[in-house]
């Protein structure tokens, strides 16, 4: 007891005066968590909510297990409540394993408790075997670093009090305070993996390798979990300085990438792959190698990734992104003038007025036109087959694909600018040039003003300058 009374000041995990959830399975290893954490309480004041997920697996097993808990949680005076839900449905619609099913269900019930009651911590019964389970499942699956490390002590709102006990410390606890616990007889079924490790591999460790397997394996998961905060840091800085990363996509600079070691630009990778909210589920080490060879690659090569996801190296940027979706925007709004015009979730405003020699505005979202020339017959919509634009003032044109080229534009995003035009004819590629051909000049006597507003969290705010080259 005085064991997880220490883990648990250590990793500051439960403050005075806190609600905390307690996931109590009817298991030994939560009710052990149950009883330490109802001691604790005398020590450092706090409210305690016990949650038991029936997984509508087991039949009448699992409803005495829910009926054993709640008579627990009476007899101790514990506040308990219970939530059912169906595994095998979950699995079914969402292509689960039940494993992943019913830790899913759990979790997300947790999470909704804790939201309804205010509760700041979710405590959950993991330890050290399961701690050493873990690690043997990540490292065999292929994960790296980070998966090797297992479970940890905190994470968000989950915090694990018994993680430095062993099983067998929990059970002896429970026997001597003679208290009964629930056995859950999937945990026998050599079918899932995790069972599997439990019964057949950690034991063969301990028999013929080292008696003490589990605790080393424990004691270097906690290693590799300092080992991996320190690169997860330095990673994230050299992310910052490397990469460009909104919802949906993000531009590398392939030069700063390859100045790190290769193991330093796979981190680095991942990472940018998550901030551009790529789930990193079935991203393997074989397509963190493919991107990295693409980095190295000549301009113009692609690969697909999983989720619909690519990566493409355009010049000295490698990109990555959503695979393009849907038809083009061929937005036509006749006459879009005076007045404001919503394309690709952004409005456009446009206004006339007289010109008496006022500075034109040099801003990247808000353009002046010489309105005599343009005239009223605009459309806005992405780009098509024949696209030019007016370079310079003797008329001369230039293919926007040659354009787009040349200021090293992805291709998603070519699919995704809104195009102020007249016919073939761009006059403005927004956000970045306008065409030479209806620049104001010392004669023009009408001006027209066109803003593009972005819209961002249901409001609307006039986009500011963002500091890309050539905009």
């Amino acid at each position: 007891m005085q064991k997880v009374f220490d883990y648990i000041r250590q990793h500051h995990m439960i403050e005075a005066k806190e609600k905390v959830i307690v996931g109590v399975s009817g298991g030994a290893d939560s009710l052990c968590l149950l009883f330490v954490l109802k001691r604790f309480a005398q020590e450092i004041p706090f409210d305690m909510t016990a949650v038991h997920v029936e997984h509508g697996i087991r039949g009448k097993e699992s409803m005495d297990d829910a009926a054993y808990v709640e008579k627990i949680c009476r007899a101790q005076n514990i506040e308990y409540k219970c939530i059912s839900c169906r595994v095998p449905d979950i699995a079914q619609k969402e292509k689960l394993t039940l494993e992943e099913a019913a830790r899913k269900a759990r979790y997300e019930a947790f999470e909704q408790i804790r939201e309804k009651l205010g509760a700041g911590k979710i405590a959950v019964a993991h330890n050290k075997n399961d701690q050493a389970e873990t690690m043997l499942f990540q490292i065999m699956r292929g994960s790296g670093l980070k998966g090797a490390a297992g479970i940890s002590p905190v994470r968000d709102h989950i915090i694990r009090p018994l993680l430095e006990c062993t099983r067998e410390e929990i059970e002896d606890y429970l026997k001597s305070r003679k208290i009964a616990w629930r056995t859950d007889s999937t945990n026998y079924e050599l079918d899932y993996t995790r069972n599997c490790l439990r019964h057949k591999i950690l034991p063969e460790l301990a028999e013929n390798v080292n008696a003490k397997s589990v605790e080393h394996l424990a004691a270097l998961g906690e290693e590799l979990r300092q080992v991996q905060a320190y690169i997860s840091g330095q990673v994230e800085k050299i992310t910052d300085e490397t990469a460009v990363c909104r919802a949906g996509s993000a531009e590398i600079e392939i030069e700063k990438l390859q100045k790190q070691t290769g193991i330093i630009q796979e981190y680095v990778i991942r990472e940018i792959l998550k901030r551009a909210g790529c789930g990193l589920k079935d991203i393997g080490r074989g397509h963190i190698r493919n991107i990295r060879e693409l980095a190295e690659g000549q301009s113009g090569r692609s690969i697909s990734l999983p989720g619909r996801w690519s990566a493409k190296r355009e010049f000295d940027i490698l990109w990555i992104g959503r695979e393009f979706d849907g038809e083009r925007q061929n937005l036509q709004i006749y006459p879009v003038i005076p007045g404001a015009v919503t394309a690709a979730n952004e409005t456009y405003v446009f206004d006339i007025f007289p010109y008496s020699g006022q500075n034109i505005p040099q801003k990247i979202y808000t353009k002046w036109f010489d309105y005599d020339k343009i005239g009223s017959d605009l459309i806005l919509r992405t780009r098509q087959p024949g696209d030019f634009l007016v370079v310079n003032s003797q008329g001369g044109r230039k293919k926007l694909k040659s354009y787009f080229i040349e200021e090293k534009i992805s291709q998603k995003e070519r699919e995704q600018i809104v195009l102020l035009a007249k016919e073939n004819e761009v006059i403005w590629v927004t956000g970045y040039r306008i065409s030479e051909a209806y620049k104001v000049t010392p004669e023009t006597k009408m001006i027209l003003e066109v803003r593009r507003i972005e819209k961002r969290d249901g409001r609307e705010d006039q986009c500011i300058d963002t500091g890309r080259k050539g905009r």
